[in-house]
């Protein structure tokens, strides 16, 4: 599979733009849809590297990957984590997500969580990303570097 983006970025918010504009110009032949559902991801997902990323020795930057077949989309994020607890929700969201019968279910329990809590994080750019975007998720963690992939068949259609 060849890379149509790949980057190191630094952990600051104005990388946000810069990747949807990127995202968005390497898939600007395929339909709105699909561009529309890869820039959420892409920054769902770079907003998470962003947020809970710090710099370790395997992963000094954000690495930022989309990649492309003639069926699939893949977009992949790779950043430092020493923070286990953050990293443990990630992958049991991530986990919940994959084993679950109705993704829809536990997306809108999110969202009702989202309004009667009080926390300032929200916590659902995972479920956007599998319930908006149509994406299958994965997730590993190996010295002390998150990787997450979004993968998404390029003709399936999401309807939610």
């Amino acid at each position: 599979m060849q890379p149509l983006l790949s980057t190191s970025l630094r952990p600051v918010w104005s990388n946000l733009r810069a990747t949807r504009a990127s995202v968005r110009k390497a898939l600007e032949q395929y339909p709105s849809a699909l561009v529309d559902a890869a820039e959420m991801a892409a920054c769902e997902l770079l907003e998470n590297a962003i947020k809970y990323g710090e710099e370790v020795p395997a992963a000094r930057a954000i690495r930022f990957t989309l990649s492309l077949t003639e069926d699939r989309i893949d977009i992949v994020t790779i950043n430092g984590c020493t923070d286990h607890g953050s990293v443990n929700r990630l992958l049991c969201r991530i986990e919940s997500l994959r084993n679950a019968p109705d993704k829809t279910e536990l997306y809108i329990e999110q969202l009702q969580e989202l309004l009667v809590s009080q926390r300032e994080s929200a916590n659902v750019g995972i479920y956007r990303i599998a319930m908006e975007g149509g994406f299958a998720l994965d997730a590993t963690y190996a010295d002390e570097t998150v990787t997450v992939t979004a993968t998404r068949r390029i003709h399936d259609r999401v309807d939610i």
